[in-house]
């Protein structure tokens, strides 16, 4: 039996993209015979990751044969700011001339610091591979490569790289620090979501042989009944159109404001419903809008996933304008329903997004093209249907767990034959 040792920042009941990401597919895995054991943080909201958190006092907590090691967060001195500097000043010393490797990668063990990683990690000498995920919060994979090194097993990476609208973005510089590149140059495998993000890294220097494009899958719809009297029960009234995750400026939130805001302005009445976390940058967004386009806009905070497939299935379209989503699982849940997409030409989107096949693209930050897209798919309906239906139909040709699940066993048994 492969035992497979994941090393995560994050994984559920933390919510997010990545999270459901490495959850998914660990279930996979074990479905398929595997063994696999999680080493990940206590965190169950981004600010543990610079607040604290204690962790369980069990350990490690069983999930249907999935072994999960929860370990503390230690605090960052000075909170979410502090942390925010931590990480701009690593990015500048990166980019200076020099060799700054191995002061980077001691910076990142507070990129988060999961106490006891190193002593938890040696805990598993019969490991057959190690498989670490997200690159912007970085501390495990510097440790599980150091790990894999020491047991001279396979070390595949996971990176969810944010791409930005060019490799020369800002938000790229989070990705691409010196040590990050040391650590997926030493990778025997990089699996990425989509070809754009498969490009991107072979151009920064990984060898093409070791990319993988593992791509990513949307879980089975739960059943669902009456989602027009779900929706209309929270109060809301269609045409609406929803933006689903992480509400910040990096993801598009605020540009998606503005387009309803210019829709309204022409005389096209459009409502934006946000469900999702927010950010402390949309809190503040928000509190400066007039009353008039608030009353247009509609933040749910975290919802469960019944009012989210409701709500996914009721829209004209899902809004992802975001410029940091390497793959986008809600995109492949809106398609399940036959609902288009409207994303950002950033980042993994335009590796997903084929524009004017199942969804349309429009440049990051461009609110008058946002609008534009909005407006065109609300007013037509044959349109809406057909994008719709087309991304229905590549999901169920390329994205389902099945099928993620076998390219990357296949990958695992190339690296360990």
């Amino acid at each position: 039996m492969v035992h497979v040792l994941f090393v995560t920042p994050g994984f559920p009941p933390l919510t997010g993209g990545g999270e459901r990401y490495a959850h998914a597919l660990a279930r996979a895995l074990l479905d398929a015979g595997s063994r696999v054991t999680v080493v990940t943080s206590s965190a169950e909201g981004e600010h543990d990751f610079w607040r604290g958190r204690a962790a369980p006092a069990e350990r490690p907590q069983c999930e249907d044969g999935l072994a999960i090691w929860r370990l503390p967060l230690r605090p960052f001195p000075g909170g979410r700011p502090a942390l925010l500097a931590w990480r701009k000043l690593m990015v500048l010393l990166s980019m200076l001339p020099g060799e700054r490797r191995v002061l980077l990668e001691r910076m990142a063990r507070r990129v988060p610091f999961m106490i006891g990683l190193p002593q938890t990690l040696a805990r598993f000498p019969d490991v057959s591979l190690v498989h670490g995920f997200n690159i912007s919060w970085e501390y495990g994979l510097v440790a599980a490569s150091q790990f894999a090194r020491q047991r001279r097993v396979p070390l595949v990476i996971t990176p969810f790289a944010h791409l930005g609208e060019s490799r020369r973005a800002r938000v790229a510089h989070n990705s691409l620090m010196q040590h990050q590149r040391a650590i997926l140059a030493g990778a025997d495998a990089v699996h990425v979501m989509t070809r754009v993000e498969a490009e991107g890294f072979v151009s920064w220097g990984v060898q093409p042989r070791r990319v993988v494009e593992a791509g990513g899958g949307v879980d089975q719809l739960p059943p669902l009944q009456n989602t027009r009297d779900r929706v209309a029960e929270l109060g809301i009234r269609p045409p609406f159109v929803l933006f689903l995750g992480r509400a910040t400026y990096d993801k598009g939130a605020q540009h998606a404001v503005r387009a309803i805001q210019l829709l309204h302005q022409q005389g096209k009445p459009v409502r934006l419903v946000l469900a999702g976390p927010t950010a402390p940058d949309f809190v503040a967004f928000c509190a400066r809008l007039d009353a008039e386009t608030r009353s247009h806009v509609r933040t749910l905070g975290l919802v469960d996933e019944t009012t989210k497939h409701a709500l996914l299935a009721e829209a004209s379209a899902l809004l992802l304008p975001s410029r940091t989503d390497s793959l986008g699982i809600v995109m492949l849940e809106a398609w399940s329903h036959g609902t288009p997409v409207v994303g950002a030409a950033a980042g993994g989107i335009p590796g997903v997004v084929d524009h004017g096949e199942n969804g349309l693209l429009v440049p990051f930050g461009d609110v008058a093209a946002l609008a534009g897209s909005v407006r065109l798919l609300v007013t037509d309906g044959e349109l809406r249907r057909r994008l719709g239906e087309q991304g229905r139909e590549k999901v169920a040709r390329r994205y389902t767990w099945s099928q993620v699940r076998d390219r990357v066993l296949d990958s695992y048994r190339q690296l360990l034959d």
